[in-house]
């Protein structure tokens, strides 16, 4: 969901667009041996319009620079580990029965598998007859069906094209439009998917791709070893292969003491990869403060974390916070062993080496009364120490400097109650800031509104039986604020206006209840932009099932009415486990407040919901 709001402009009123300027890339080159592109993102479909031709190529963004292929010399490979079993309910059942087996390339991305969508931001507004242009899978061959579908209301698949019920399938793309969707394949092995895209141009001329094949492989590639000898250093900050967590508790240092060994692990609470708690070997973990950590700091926050020596208002930082967020890594430090085993109940986490693109900050701010606590901090130098106990469980705030990939390495020590020294092993832990590696850098216009449920629909958490899913309708999307004005004092601008509905259904058997959240992200133009802090909510209720017990978020004021805005992540609604099961509408009353020295303008941001 979008939100605008325009400032008042002194003279001729001008609209605003937002444009993405693009560099024209050079001519795709013909490749010695195939691409294969396995993980990260692309635009497998990526349509063109030069000296009255259209066609087609491949963005490959899944490397650090961005790369285009004839889709002749691209393998697209769906790796083993998408296999999953067709869920129960008949929700998929255009492409299986229940239990079959299926090798799907979900609709938001996962960072381990291919995250394929297609893309007309080539197609300039103006040049195609009603903006719009078909898509047709016109062929198909391999040892299975293929499907593809992106998610209407309330969840149920909306079915684009489906090998299943025969071919041709067609649908309409807006120009200018960027689309990813869910892709499930039946049997492992080697397919070929032929597509064309058409469209009338403005004066009426008919263009065409033609017909273009695409090469897939579902499963290990022909003549791939299928259990390959494991890393040989699994210690490296290599992402593949790690568990990703990105929301939810986790003690990031977790120490233990058992048969005289102190070790030092990761403890996952956050339950979303098992339901319990466990213990993970930091090698097999990456760590990721994603979008939603990403903060642009307030001079309220900088004065508040007194941190006016090293970043001033208006930088751009990404925070893991010590309360726990939805939507955000909630990481922390734990020492679960018992008391009198060490000296003084006395432990020490060491860190002793750090890389990255940028330095990390540790600390938990005063309150006026007690100083502000700083635990680690890069930029003056390692080692730094923090000193704990044990049975102690404790969290920091986390700021990290700049995006990309970090590593911290850390080490516990402490003395035995007998006077005997003992160390951990150093472990190393891999901390990825802001977008993960290979995934969209521009996930561009919106595009055609029916085709961009995927845009929309956010979060769906499978805990058991059924699903919990947090959508907007694909029609009804963006939020037009009205033109701003002074307020009574001339002291600000301000407006108000109403979040577009939000329907959250949550059919699962356990109905362990869940909290419905939003962020929203700076707003920009071309005149600079400003926080959403500025941005507040008061959340109301529309409707609900019969047997839900929905409550409302907290009013959330704005910045200048000394509140936290959403700028970070609030709560929009909530229901108590045994009362969630339903369906329910959410919408929130919004007032923006702004100083008198900003820029005039028409501004943008983007909302995130998600559901947990």
């Amino acid at each position: 969901m979008t939100l605008t709001s325009a400032l008042p402009r002194a003279g001729a009123l001008a609209a605003a667009l937002l444009l993405t300027a693009l560099a024209a890339p050079a001519p795709a080159q013909p490749a010695a041996e195939p691409a294969v592109l396995s993980v990260g993102h692309t635009d497998a479909m990526r349509v063109t319009y030069e000296h009255g031709k259209l066609g087609l190529r491949v963005k490959d963004d899944t490397g650090d620079a961005v790369k285009f292929h004839d889709p002749a010399d691209v393998v697209f490979q769906v790796l083993p580990h998408a296999e999953m079993a067709i869920p129960e309910g008949g929700v998929l059942d255009f492409i299986g029965a229940p239990g079959d087996p299926i090798w799907l390339l979900p609709f938001t991305q996962d960072h381990t598998l291919l995250w394929p969508g297609w893309s007309t931001e080539e197609l300039d507004t103006g040049t195609f007859k009603d903006d719009k242009v078909s898509m047709r899978l016109v062929g198909a061959e391999g040892p299975g069906e293929v499907a593809l579908w992106g998610l209407g209301n309330f969840g149920t698949p909306n079915v684009f094209f489906n090998t299943r019920d025969g071919l041709p399938d067609a649908i309409s793309v807006n120009t200018n439009s960027h689309v990813h969707s869910t892709w499930a394949f039946t049997a492992t092995g080697e397919y070929t998917l032929t597509w064309e895209f058409t469209g009338t141009l403005a004066d009426g001329t008919e263009v065409s791709t033609g017909h273009v094949d695409y090469h897939w492989v579902v499963g290990d590639l022909p003549g791939e070893d299928p259990d390959p000898d494991p890393d040989p250093d699994p210690g490296t900050s290599d992402l593949d292969g790690r568990l990703v967590l990105d929301e939810g508790h986790v003690d990031v240092l977790a120490t233990t003491f058992a048969d005289g060994a102190l070790a030092l692990d990761v403890k996952d609470g956050t339950k979303l990869h098992s339901p319990d708690t466990v213990h993970r070997d930091p090698d097999d973990v990456a760590f990721h403060a994603g979008p939603a950590s990403e903060l642009t700091l307030s001079q309220e926050l900088v004065d508040y974390w007194q941190v006016e020596d090293r970043y001033d208002a208006g930088d751009k930082l990404w925070w893991l916070p010590s309360s726990q967020q939805q939507g955000v890594l909630f990481p922390g430090w734990n020492s679960d062993i018992p008391a009198g085993t060490f000296r003084d109940d006395a432990l020490d986490l060491e860190f002793t080496d750090f890389s990255g693109p940028g330095d990390l900050l540790m600390f938990i701010p005063g309150d006026g009364i007690e100083p502000t606590v700083l635990y680690a901090d890069t930029a003056d130098g390692l080692p730094d120490t923090i000193a704990t106990r044990s049975k102690t469980h404790a969290h920091a705030d986390w700021l990290f400097s700049a995006p990309g990939v970090y590593t911290l390495t850390w080490q516990a020590e402490g003395v035995l109650a007998d006077g005997t020294p003992v160390s951990s092993a150093p472990e190393k832990f891999v901390f990825v800031v802001g977008p993960w590696p290979g995934e969209d850098p521009d996930p561009g216009d919106p595009g055609n509104p029916d085709l961009e449920s995927t845009q929309t629909i956010t979060a769906t958490v499978d805990t058991d039986a059924g699903g919990l899913v947090i959508s907007v309708d694909p029609a009804d999307r963006d939020v037009v604020l009205p033109a701003m004005a002074l307020d009574p004092t001339a002291t600000r601008w301000t407006t108000e206006g109403e979040l577009r509905p939000v329907t959250v259904t949550d059919t699962r058997s356990a109905d362990p209840g869940w909290n419905a959240a939003a962020q929203v992200s700076q707003f920009t133009s071309g005149a600079g932009g400003f926080s959403s802090t500025h941005l507040g909510w008061r959340p109301g209720v529309v409707s609900t099932g019969a047997s839900q017990q929905v409550a409302p978020g907290p009013a959330v004021a704005g910045a200048l009415d000394g509140g936290p805005g959403l700028a970070t992540s609030q709560i929009l609604a909530a229901a108590a486990a045994g009362s969630g099961n339903g369906t329910c509408v959410l919408g929130a009353d919004l007032h923006l407040d702004l100083p008198t020295d900003v820029e005039s303008g028409t501004y943008t941001a983007l909302v995130t919901f998600t559901a947990i």
